[in-house]
């Protein structure tokens, strides 16, 4: 059987990037499944957030705007996808909001990446994100975890649009990393 980087090396391709919901476990899977491959991870929220320069992504939507957090996405995943192979976890918005959209859209037509949609159901999402509620700015101004569950709702018909692959994440985070590399594997 091929190793995972093997696989990679063969279809040539330079990342699995993960989109999905808040909560959805992008970031957990992500460093599952990297070290699984053997390939780097990447979290975009950080490197978005070092290219402007705050401590926080509150702190970028209070002083910087919305369109400034999504210039940064942009700007990171282009980055990201011209470095080494490697797992790449987004935020919420990378797959439905442009300008980091349509990043992610030029290079699934090249046919280099994996676009792999955690999706999860309101439920799990909400017990995740009681545990975890992680940095992130209201974008309706109500209960974060009611807002996230209806935001999801809201953007799944964008995160299938983009998505090469659509995997089942309300079980745990290896049971998902695991069918995404029987998916790869395929």
């Amino acid at each position: 059987m091929q190793t995972p980087l093997a696989i990679f090396d063969d279809r040539n391709l330079a990342a699995v990037v993960l989109i999905g919901a808040r909560g959805s476990g992008k970031t957990t899977v992500g460093r599952v499944l990297a070290d699984e491959i053997g390939i780097g991870f990447i979290d975009l929220d950080e490197r978005a957030l070092a290219l402007r320069g705050e401590a926080s992504v509150c702190d970028v939507f209070e002083h910087q705007g919305e369109y400034a957090w999504r210039q940064a996405e942009a700007a990171a995943l282009a980055a990201a996808l011209d470095e080494p192979p490697s797992v790449i976890a987004t935020g919420g918005g990378v797959a439905c909001i442009d300008p980091p959209r349509a990043v992610l859209r030029a290079a699934a037509a090249k046919g280099t990446i994996e676009i792999i949609w955690l999706r999860c159901d309101g439920q799990t999402l909400k017990s995740r994100l009681e545990t975890d509620p992680g940095d992130r700015p209201s974008l309706t101004g109500q209960d974060p975890i009611e807002e996230a569950i209806e935001v999801a709702a809201s953007r799944a018909q964008a995160y299938e649009s983009v998505a090469t692959h659509i995997i089942d994440a309300t079980g745990p985070p290896t049971a998902t990393a695991t069918a995404i590399m029987e998916w790869i594997r395929r």
